[in-house]
């Protein structure tokens, strides 16, 4: 049996969901991002970081050499990536491996030669025919950030992008577990995005709700599509899939090759170790993984929700204003103290989570925290998480003051 690493570096833009898993999984979770949350401290070992991401190498260049993941969206600096694990050995997808599934070109050539459902996408110097909907999106992209609908004409502020096919359905991921063996279909939730969502953009991530239920044609389509893009790429450990369901057909609009957003909810849902086995498939140990993974018989079955299992969500609160945080843990112990309060959980996991420092600085458009909600059907957790998220944010406007200076490490 493999001995798992007792440390693990874990890297990104926001690191908690992962540390938080990490300790689930039996490591010890040292981390590095770019707020530094008050409740990650009381998970991991946080190293400050300056000069977010390129500063990472000079945070963890005098740690001895640690295991080591990246979270969203360092998938985008593969030159970082590589640098830190000279040093440092990474338990995901290298360099080599994301050239290939960032790349959207390849992507659709690869589903299209599978025959396969397949958006199709344009390069930025042509110009996408009249009449249809496109999305334009960034190449480095993360969250839904800077994905806008083309309108036919270009913004000063476009980043290097291209264009997508946009089709209108149900905005859904689904997660696997690459080894050498193939992909392991883990299970899937519907994402939260956009202004209705309360994200800050059109096409933001606010959040996720799972695990849902496929019909099992969607199912074997998701199944086909992860093993294949596993196969041809290289991938391993967790990564996610990104698809708009229309008509129960998944379109697949992206590839995220890491830890993803998503992971946590299915992991509260199911009490699966996820990054345990994330580990154990980038260590190569099938005899192990195979005989802990529950997915046995039919994989499709297996994930489907039932009522012994319940439906487990997440949503990012996002500022309305500048403003300062308060202290949300003490405000939310005091109202669940009253009758039918709405932050009352029967249930060890918290509601909060990704808490900032009180006092520390909320600007227009950033995340304030992350709430949760644990129900029976999705829509029972749609309409807790928009409560709960309603809440904070009256909660915050209440108290809006003006916002002090930003430190490296606050929100």
């Amino acid at each position: 049996m493999t001995v798992l690493p007792p440390s693990l570096l874990i890297l990104g833009g926001s690191t908690r969901a992962a540390a938080g898993s990490a300790v689930r999984a039996g490591f010890r979770p040292v981390c590095a991002d770019r707020f530094g949350d008050d409740d990650l401290l009381r998970l991991a070992t946080v190293l400050p970081v300056h000069d977010y991401p390129h500063g990472l190498i000079e945070t963890v260049q005098s740690l001895s050499p640690t295991p080591w993941i990246y979270v969203g969206a360092l998938e985008n600096e593969p030159e970082l990536i590589a640098a830190i694990s000279h040093q440092h050995p990474l338990l995901g997808n290298s360099p080599e491996v994301l050239q290939r599934v960032r790349d959207p070109f390849w992507i659709e050539r690869t589903l299209r030669d599978s025959e396969l459902p397949t958006l199709q996408n344009i390069a930025e110097d042509a110009i996408p025919p009249s009449g249809e909907q496109w999305l334009m999106k960034p190449l480095r992209s993360g969250g839904g950030i800077g994905i806008r609908l083309w309108s036919g004409v270009r913004q000063d502020d476009d980043q290097q992008a291209y264009f997508q096919e946009r089709r209108a359905g149900r905005s859904i991921s689904a997660i696997f577990i690459a080894t050498s063996h193939g992909a392991r279909f883990i299970g899937t939730s519907e994402q939260l995005i956009g202004l209705e969502a309360g994200a800050p953009t059109e096409f933001g991530y606010a959040g996720s709700i799972g695990p849902i239920e496929l019909n099992r044609s969607t199912s074997h389509w998701i199944q086909q599509i992860g093993t294949l893009l596993a196969s041809e790429s290289g991938l391993r450990g967790l990564f996610g899939c990104d698809f708009i369901l229309a008509d129960d057909v998944p379109w697949l609009t992206e590839i995220n090759p890491r830890y993803t957003a998503s992971v946590e909810v299915l992991e509260r849902a199911t009490s699966w170790p996820l990054l345990k086995w994330h580990a154990l498939a980038c260590l190569n140990n099938m005899a192990q993984l195979d005989g802990e993974l529950p997915l046995t018989g039919s994989v499709l079955e297996s994930m489907a929700p039932n009522s012994r299992k319940p439906i487990v969500g997440k949503r990012i609160v996002f500022s309305a204003n500048d403003s300062v945080a308060i202290e949300l843990e003490k405000r939310v112990a005091a109202d669940s103290c009253h009758p039918n309060s709405i932050w009352r959980m029967n249930n060890e996991d918290s509601f909060l989570a990704d808490i900032p420092a009180p006092e520390s600085p909320l600007f227009v458009g950033w995340p304030i925290c992350t709430v949760f909600a644990r129900e029976t059907t999705v829509a029972e957790c749609r309409k807790m998480l928009g409560l709960r998220a309603s809440a904070i944010s009256r909660w915050i406007n209440a108290s809006m003051s003006s916002p002090r200076p930003p430190s490296s490490l606050g929100h």
